[in-house]
């Protein structure tokens, strides 16, 4: 077995067995949510978690996926060019931070307020989290985010049973969620000392002339951080239209009930793409071709999408019986639609990375644009006639025309010769 298959395996593991376990915890967490508030609680903790992610999204400036690219090329520069992504973040934080703040607080229902409000910690925690986390897997050290990730839901799932227990509006789940991030960052910042010892084991020694400048990683982020957005945003826009059009929040509830398991498989794509993501950037600074993984992509993505969408279908009724208990009877109906997403969801995450490793992450971020242009049209036409219904057909609809979309695009990207927008 050559060196790069057992890299890419090691990889692959870890970050399965990370997301496994993260995204199982999550769909606890909605659980213990849903059973401990209702469909009512249930819908204002899926708005608050979601406007959280995007806010995530935001605070993290595109540095993720130009970090692990970076690092990939460059590895005894590790440490420094963290540094360089977080000064990006720590300027567009001054501004994001306060503007979150405002927004929640010109929300007129108080539990949507206050759960909003107890949010904003955990986005910012979760922002430093996974930057951290992604120096270490442009090493190839994948496990490092899964292990704090880990801690993070260790302390979670346990502090929202004791919410639960207790009675305590849904807004504590916030504070909750921040603890659990913020043991986590401890850790992960701890152990980042390993960068500089990557270091001197590669024999890299670190010479600030050549390192990117902060303006290089702004540069290269904000393709990245406009497609983390618009992703984010085709993935959550939905939840947010319903409460703009002032869909009960039960009803939201529901919805977000069968978003729970959909968008927790959803990981499964993005753990494969993530273990690939440092070979696929080599193989494009050596210039060879993106076809074969294109092609690789489409076929693998489509069908690993399909069986999981028709597996869960079958089990649809109890599985939402089971998890969320009879009053979510309305769920079944729901993620019987959404299920299908998954295949476009599965071929669309290939793509896109596979894009950003060829540093075409631009024509990405124009496809996902486009699709998220029309899934806000459609929910804006469905809502309104059939509520929580209109929008996973919208979500649907929208992603199969982001696959077509992202073929087309896919197939045209030429080879890299390793040339980029450098400093």
């Amino acid at each position: 077995m050559s060196e790069t298959v057992r890299r890419v395996a090691r990889n692959a593991g870890w970050l399965a067995i990370g997301e496994g376990a993260v995204k199982g915890a999550l769909f606890l967490a909605a659980i213990i949510v849903a059973r401990s508030t209702g469909p009512e609680g249930m819908g204002v903790f899926s708005i608050a978690f979601a406007a959280a992610i995007l806010a995530v999204m935001v605070l993290a400036a595109g540095q993720q996926e130009v970090v692990i690219r970076e690092v990939a090329a460059t590895p005894g520069q590790a440490g420094t060019l963290l540094d360089a992504a977080r000064n990006v973040q720590n300027r567009l934080g001054r501004w994001v931070l306060p503007a979150l703040v405002v927004g929640a607080l010109l929300i007129h229902q108080q539990d949507l307020r206050l759960a909003l409000l107890a949010f904003i910690p955990y986005a910012l925690l979760r922002t430093l989290l996974v930057t951290h986390g992604a120096a270490f897997k442009g090493l190839d050290r994948m496990d490092m985010e899964v292990r704090a990730r880990g801690l993070e839901v260790m302390l979670v799932l346990p502090g929202l049973a004791a919410v639960g227990w207790a009675g305590l509006p849904v807004w504590t789940t916030g504070v909750v969620f921040s603890v659990g991030a913020g043991a986590a960052l401890i850790w992960l910042a701890f152990r980042s000392r390993d960068l500089k010892r990557s270091a001197r084991e590669t024999g890299q020694e670190e010479h600030s002339s050549d390192i990117p400048v902060w303006r290089h990683f702004r540069h290269e982020g904000l393709p990245f951080l406009a497609l983390a957005v618009a992703s984010q945003l085709l993935a959550r826009a939905d939840t947010f239209l319903l409460a703009a059009f002032e869909v009960p929040h039960q009803e939201i509830g529901y919805y977000g009930a069968a978003g729970a398991p959909v968008w927790g498989i959803v990981a499964l794509p993005m753990v494969l793409a993530v273990a690939l993501y440092p070979t696929l950037s080599r193989r494009a600074a050596e210039g060879r071709s993106p076809l074969p993984a294109v092609a690789i992509a489409i076929i693998f993505g489509g069908i690993m999408g399909s069986a999981l969408a028709v597996a869960i279908n079958v089990w649809r009724e109890p599985l939402v019986l089971l998890a969320f208990g009879s009053d979510f009877t309305p769920t079944v109906a729901l993620l019987s639609r959404l299920l299908w997403v998954l295949p476009a969801k599965f071929v669309m995450t290939f793509l896109g990375l596979i894009l950003a490793a060829w540093h075409r992450q631009h024509l990405a971020l124009v496809a996902v644009g486009a699709v998220l242009v029309l899934s806000i049209g459609l929910n804006l036409i469905w809502i309104p006639t059939m509520g929580a219904l209109g929008s996973a057909n919208a979500a649907v609809a929208a992603h199969a025309a982001g696959v077509l979309i992202l073929v087309a695009v896919s197939v045209t990207t030429p080879r890299s010769n390793g040339d980029h927008d450098g400093p």
